[in-house]
């Protein structure tokens, strides 16, 4: 009995030392934390967020030449100081207005194409979608028809774009396949009917859509070429042919709003190949098949 009682005293004796010895070290780390204490403060520059220049607005127009900034430091300043208070919404509504009437234009005098209400909306969306997190891969989406995931195919960057400015394909298409079976072979499905949230996906229905509904243009970019770059807008609809023989190899895109160094539009798109939506310099090096505007700017 005497014996467990001293090992009881030894191990309450043990804890208290243990508990002293954390107590002391934590008392330790404290004075040694306020004693070499420092404030740091590190101050951000003010022009941080400055941008040199600004926004050069001819880069959402076709046929512009982009003029630098004049070498006078007060005048430039001004200009920055006044455009980097503009959204891109009112970039675009400064720089382009309402097209109504075609755009003549020769080789000796070159004229900025007017876009529609309609393409700034469709440039302004396209703009957003570069930054999305979206990968290639195809799904079928039975309840909503437009995927509800960040997983599309090409003609999901078609639909997606014209569904948030205001056009729902997928009715649309659904729509004019009703009522022109005949330019809608479903021999190639091997069905007879519609499917509503199938169709407006498929790259050849979509297609024969825009043939029969949307204003179509020409089919190859001649750089140099007023007329012909003229049709070459921001928001118009490409579709690039990969297997002559099987058209659901077929891929579509958007012209974007930005040229390369030779002034020849980029475009956007989703590929197996990118894996996400980019902007590529392709109209060139791809075969195209279709470019088209919608909706189109003369029935609307």
């Amino acid at each position: 009995m005497e014996k467990a009682k001293k090992i009881q005293i030894r191990k309450s004796q043990g804890f208290k030392i243990i508990v002293f010895a954390v107590v002391v070290f934590s008392a330790v780390q404290v004075w040694f934390l306020y004693k070499n204490y420092k404030v740091i403060v590190t101050k951000l520059p003010d022009n941080l967020y400055a941008s040199p220049l600004s926004f050069p607005v001819s880069e959402l127009t076709i046929n512009s030449k982009y003029q630098p900034p004049s070498e006078n430091p007060e005048k430039n300043q001004s200009a920055v100081t006044t455009e980097e208070t503009i959204s891109l919404e009112n970039s675009l509504e400064t720089a382009v207005t309402t097209a109504t009437e075609p755009v003549e234009t020769s080789a000796e005098s070159s004229q900025e194409f007017i876009l529609t209400d309609v393409q700034k909306k469709i440039v302004i969306r396209l703009i957003a979608l570069l930054g999305e997190d979206i990968k290639y891969g195809y799904k079928v989406y039975k309840e909503t028809g437009y995927p509800s995931e960040n997983i599309w195919i090409s003609t999901d960057v078609i639909s997606m774009v014209l569904k948030d400015t205001g056009y729902d394909l997928m009715e649309l298409i659904n729509k004019d396949m009703v009522d022109h079976k005949e330019d809608y072979p479903m021999d190639i499905k091997n069905r007879k009917d519609p499917i509503k949230y199938i169709d407006f996906r498929d790259v050849f229905f979509q297609e024969q859509f825009f043939k029969r509904n949307a204003l179509e243009l020409e089919k190859k970019f001649i750089p140099g070429n007023n007329e012909n770059m003229i049709q070459w807008q921001p928001g118009d609809i490409v579709y690039f042919q990969f297997d002559p023989k099987d058209p659901y190899q077929d891929l579509a895109g958007f012209i974007s709003s930005k040229n390369n160094d030779k002034g020849v539009p980029l475009v956007i798109m989703i590929s197996k190949e990118f894996g996400k939506v980019v902007e590529v310099d392709k109209l060139q090096e791809y075969i195209i098949v279709g470019h088209f505007r919608y909706p189109n700017p003369y029935t609307e």
